[in-house]
């Protein structure tokens, strides 16, 4: 196998030669340069697919040339590693890696250790194997190594955002140090810092979410407590302010801070298409942090709120009929499962022990179906469950119930649509995607009178068909009508997400209902969906407190992400829901913080005065209660 060619860009020739020497060492192919004119020579003469850039070079820096080499070169492909002694603070090397898209970021004096770990014979990847299927693929292990995850991780450069969950995770099993840059399509970049497996930093361009409404939401201060802070005359931060003017304790700081790291890496999650880069580099760990047993927690969060049900559907499809495994660690002391999505669904572990597949998991009548796949994409992110590596059945007849379902599922849709479903549109022909299609379908019958035969050749007609149909050109205008369709949809939804807020407001809730899940098939992304949905729910539901519907309503209020929780409407909804199951102390809680939040709120000073005046009954009962049971007492008791 031919070695990576390796550009070192270093004025230190005593560096460079031994750095050169190391790599040739290992067989690696090795050009030096000291300037930027000598690597712009050498560029052109070879194909580098690994530059060793110093920052600090006479005349151009090297991470000047990195970012000018990007923008003239950017159909060649290769990886940077920068290197200074001088650099060393924190902020300083993140703003580097983001500004050239490095990989990794080495302070001198480094080990060759370090150098072998980033630069690695190149893997044979198949074009069957792209990047996205061999993060998938552990889908189907029992146990995955550490290493593998690592690699893993190097190997994902352009992912759907969807995705992040499950990188976080990876990085924080791995006990990872170093910076995550994530790179979106409108040019923005966050960036998090990682050290030791631990989130110790989230610096992303949109930063809306402000300490100080985080404060007030979570209960630690109040508005006129701000106000105060904010009037104190010195330099410190609106925290430390709180602090010395004994408004607050660092304690519940530090939380604030944590939960304002969580709603931030809760913003990069979305259906965009993303790119990653991860440099390994030492980093320090600092406080606060979000260590692995609270990421749990969020992990939990970001799933169950932010990806799509539909989504969920299209990645699992491949895997419909494989047995799902339950890892040696899933047991019912485990702290996943004491997480809200399990515990939705009644006997999950049961079932799961049994072996079961997804598709007879899908036929519980009682499962909420978006609850189900947010559940095992929790569980398999976790890798506490995982599928067998072939579709397993027990006889033909629940093979052919199993095609019989997926042919109606595709039935009468275009090309494009079918194969997005499937999640086999990086496909350019059948061949590349054969062993993928028998993966979906299963075992192919070997006897033309088995039932299941007929079908099982028409479903791999069609998708064959289609694959080949759609040659690259095609695919991209497709990709493009449905954009269209996308943006057209979501424009819809969010009018009739508008119409449905204000009727929501004159508690017409029957009619914003209606409008709501009209809203929801045309768009899976509206901001304060769930909001809305729980609200109508809670208003049509006030009389009757169904607790059916109350389990619905618990649902649709673990789908609310962390960004859209700190106005006054969550709050509010969640009072709504309190005073639904009799909470009234926590209810009055909730509405309390709605108008700390507007205190023009007049839906939420309406609740507030209802509740005060539940609690005051409550309390006046209770207290006759008292009184009959002393009366009672002292009769039993009063001496003769």
């Amino acid at each position: 196998m031919a070695k990576n060619k390796i550009l070192i860009l270093e004025d230190d020739k005593t560096l460079s030669q031994s750095l050169q020497e190391a790599l040739e060492k290992r067989g690696f192919e090795v050009v030096a340069a000291v300037n930027s004119e000598e690597a712009n020579a050498l560029l052109n003469q070879h194909k580098i697919e690994y530059i060793f850039a110093d920052c600090l070079l006479p005349g151009v820096s090297g991470d000047e040339f990195v970012i000018k080499l990007k923008k003239e070169k950017a159909d060649k492909k290769f990886k940077v590693i920068l290197m200074s002694g001088i650099y060393t603070d924190k902020s300083t090397i993140q703003d580097l890696l983001k500004r050239t898209q490095a990989t990794a970021f080495l302070k001198k004096p480094f080990d060759l250790d370090q150098i072998f770990n980033i630069v690695k014979e190149k893997e044979e990847v198949t074009k069957k194997e792209t990047p996205r299927k061999m993060l998938y693929q552990i889908f189907s292990k029992d146990m995955v190594s550490t290493r593998e995850k690592r690699k893993l991780i190097e190997s994902i450069e352009e992912i759907p955002a969807y995705d992040l969950p499950f990188i976080y995770s990876l990085l924080t099993e791995t006990k990872s140090s170093g910076y995550l840059n994530i790179y979106f399509n409108d040019g923005s970049v966050s960036g998090i810092a990682f050290s030791n497996g631990c989130i110790v930093a989230v610096d992303v361009e949109d930063k809306s979410t402000y300490i100080g409404e985080l404060l007030i939401q979570s209960g630690y201060v109040s508005p006129t407590d701000i106000q105060k802070a904010l009037q104190s005359k010195n330099n410190q931060r609106l925290g430390q302010r709180l602090i010395s003017s004994n408004l607050m304790s660092p304690h519940a700081l530090d939380l604030t801070m944590i939960e304002q790291m969580n709603v931030r890496l809760s913003k990069t999650i979305s259906e965009k298409t993303v790119k990653l880069n991860f440099s390994a580099s030492e980093v320090e760990l600092t406080q606060p942090n979000i260590d692995s047993e609270l990421l749990l927690n969020y992990l939990h969060d970001w799933i169950a709120s932010k990806l799509p049900a539909n989504w969920l559907k299209n990645l699992y499809v491949m895997w419909a009929g494989h047995q799902i495994i339950p890892n040696a660690q899933l047991k019912q002391d485990h702290p996943c499962m004491q997480m809200s999505l399990i515990q939705s669904l009644d006997g999950l572990l049961d079932k799961l022990s049994k072996k079961t597949t997804l598709s007879e998991l899908l036929s519980v009548p009682d499962y909420n179906q978006a609850a189900l796949y947010k559940a095992l994409h929790f569980l398999v992110t976790k890798g506490l469950i995982y599928f067998s590596r072939n579709v397993s059945f027990d006889n033909v007849d629940e093979h052919f119930e199993y095609l019989t379902k997926l042919k109606s599922q595709i039935e009468n849709k275009p090309d494009y649509d079918m194969l997005e479903a499937l999640g086999l549109t990086q496909y350019n022909d059948s061949e590349s995607a054969a062993s993928e299609i028998e993966t979906l379908l299963g075992r192919e019958p070997m006897k033309k009178e088995e039932k299941n035969f007929g079908v099982w050749y028409e479903l791999y007609n069609k998708i064959s068909t289609a694959i080949n149909s759609l040659n690259p050109e095609a695919k991209i205008q497709l990709k493009k009508a449905s954009e269209k369709n996308e943006a057209e949809n979501r424009i819809k939804a969010s009018q009739l997400l508008d119409e449905s807020k204000k009727e929501l407001m004159l508690s017409q809730f029957q009619s914003a209902l209606v409008k709501l899940k009209e809203a929801g098939k045309l768009s899976s992304t509206l901001f304060q969906y769930n909001v809305y949905i729980a609200w109508a729910r809670l208003g049509m539901n006030m009389q009757k407190k169904d607790k059916a519907v109350i389990k619905e309503i618990e649902f649709d209020l673990m789908q609310i992400p962390a960004d859209e929780r700190y106005d006054y409407l969550f709050p509010y909804v969640m009072g709504l829901y309190y005073k639904a199951t009799n909470d009234y102390l926590n209810a009055k809680k909730s509405f309390d913080k709605a108008l700390a939040m507007d205190n023009t709120f007049l839906a939420a000073k309406r609740e507030l005065s209802l509740i005060e005046q539940m609690m005051k009954k409550t309390r006046k009962n209770d207290n006759l209660f008292t009184m009959d049971l002393k009366d009672v007492v002292t009769v039993l008791f009063k001496k003769k």
